[in-house]
């Protein structure tokens, strides 16, 4: 049951690698992160951003952070010693990435709560449990208290685009000088991602202890028994977290808006699309699953490679797309290249060929 447990979840982990490859994408062609896109965006391509962010926006670290609880689980039976040495491996290529190719990457801080989240792998399943109650509490009080101290509609509650952080990012970005954007990529890690640590415990170690919990009692073995019943579950969490994300689309960039889709719609969205990923990975067909499990077993590669494709395609010193192409042109673009990874995967897997993850003191095949 182990070896069907994590085979299962690699196929979860492969296919959500496609949400964080878009997530990362719209990051690599716009500076999002220093925009109300409701201000920046207009006519079509304002539409097309918030579908996009309607089902993505907020629920790609919570269903990433789930699937790394859950997987973090299948290995319980190593030395807690040996699977926190696996992770810091990890991290230590994942903070490679992000200073050469993409600064605004969100896996560091979920490796390092991983790491955290390591330590409680020998503990009661209750322990698990009353942990991710407590932090999952203090998240609503925490971010609740934001919202409510921003107040919907105030003034001060729009969020507008800071215009030199754009002009500066599309300058360095889409410009030749390859040693600034290494620097850009260190200051908006430091800032973005390192600066946010505290929210790290909030948003993203809850989830990884949510999948450790779904792991004990054998979720796929419950999904399997319970089909119906688990496809309403799973409806009901999409269909709730999109509800909520609408809230946003209606706000056009309010501040209090955002923050209760991203940290409340989009775990929602998150945990739905975790168990609607499950279900899939049960009943797709077995060449299907397969494809998508390799790409989850190569996934720290796999990624990698992603990140460095991209970079060639939108950074100056590639191709220079970065403010050049609409927003679902960079999902076509983030589609062929998803498909060439996934072919990738398969003959990475089937010959066998020595990857990243071989690095690690925990062999993935055992």
């Amino acid at each position: 049951m182990k070896t069907d447990n994590r085979q299962h979840i690699f196929f979860v982990i492969g296919a959500a690698i496609f949400l964080l490859a878009i997530y990362n994408g719209m990051r690599f062609s716009v500076p999002l992160d220093v925009i109300n896109p409701y201000e920046y965006f207009h006519g079509s391509e304002r539409t097309n951003y918030q579908i996009m962010n309607m089902f993505i926006g907020g629920a790609v670290v919570p269903l990433i952070a789930i699937a790394a609880g859950y997987l973090l689980m299948t290995f319980r039976t190593h030395r807690p010693a040996d699977v926190i040495l696996t992770l810091v491996v990890m991290l230590f290529f994942i903070l490679i990435s992000t200073v050469f190719f993409f600064g605004f990457d969100v896996l560091p801080g979920i490796i390092i709560m991983s790491i955290i989240a390591a330590l409680f792998l020998r503990l009661d399943w209750k322990i698990i449990l009353a942990s991710f109650g407590f932090l999952f509490a203090l998240h609503l009080l925490f971010n609740g208290l934001i919202i409510l101290w921003s107040g919907f509609g105030s003034p001060g509650d729009i969020i507008y685009s800071s215009i030199q952080q754009v002009n500066r990012f599309s300058s360095v970005f889409g410009g030749s000088d390859y040693f600034a954007i290494i620097g850009l990529n260190i200051e908006v890690f430091m800032t973005y991602q390192l600066g946010s640590w505290f929210m790290w415990t909030l948003t993203i170690l809850p989830w990884i202890f949510l999948g450790m919990v779904l792991h004990h009692f054998d979720i796929g073995r419950l999904i399997q028994d319970n089909t119906g019943m688990m496809i309403a579950v799973a409806a009901a969490l999409i269909t709730g977290g999109i509800m909520i994300k609408i809230i946003e689309i209606l706000s056009l960039g309010s501040f209090a808006a955002t923050t209760f889709a991203v940290y409340f719609g989009g775990p929602l969205l998150g945990a739905g699309y975790f168990m609607a990923l499950l279900l899939a990975g049960l009943y797709l067909p077995g060449k299907v699953r397969a494809l998508f499990a390799a790409a989850g077993e190569k996934g720290l590669t796999l990624y990698i490679v992603f990140n460095f494709v991209m970079v060639v395609l939108f950074y100056g010193p590639g191709f220079g797309l970065f403010g050049e192409v609409s927003i679902m042109t960079t999902v076509l673009i983030v589609l062929a290249v998803y498909a060439a990874l996934l072919v990738l995967g398969v003959i990475l897997k089937r010959y066998e060929i020595k990857t990243l993850e071989q690095l690690s003191v925990v062999n993935i095949k055992k």
